[in-house]
């Protein structure tokens, strides 16, 4: 028998909440836990949740961003860049002072680099 990952149990959790409210969500939550306990996962149940939000957030269309810029960036640049990435977009900032100027934007599986720094490293190339 194939060993469960934490993706499986939470996107099986996804699938049996799916739709489900009050008691009949709380049923189903408290045997899943319970399910946990007795193969003894209940350990990895932080890491079973972190899945489980990203399993639903990718079941809904969003997509996480994560913008780091050289300085605080305001709400219309943050709009016009989550705004490339689709309507349903969460974004993360953070400030990194190595990057001169620009930003950097990750996604779940992709870096698209608007750094200042990154644009001064092409041009270097392009002069050798």
């Amino acid at each position: 028998m194939k060993k469960q990952t934490s993706k499986d149990y939470a996107s099986a959790l996804f699938t049996a909440t799916q739709g489900l409210k009050g008691k009949e969500l709380h049923e189903v939550i408290h045997n899943f836990v319970s399910l946990l306990a007795r193969e003894q996962k209940l350990k990895q149940a932080e890491k079973i949740i972190a899945e489980f939000v990203a399993y639903a957030k990718k079941q809904e269309g969003i997509q996480d961003i994560s913008i780091s810029s050289a300085h605080e960036l305001d709400t219309k640049a943050i709009n016009a860049i989550k705004k490339s990435f689709g309507e349903k977009v969460e974004v993360t900032q953070a400030v990194d002072e190595s990057l001169i100027g620009g930003f950097v934007v990750k996604t779940q599986d992709k870096i698209f680099d608007a750094s200042l720094k990154m644009q001064l490293v092409r041009l270097k190339h392009q002069l050798h």
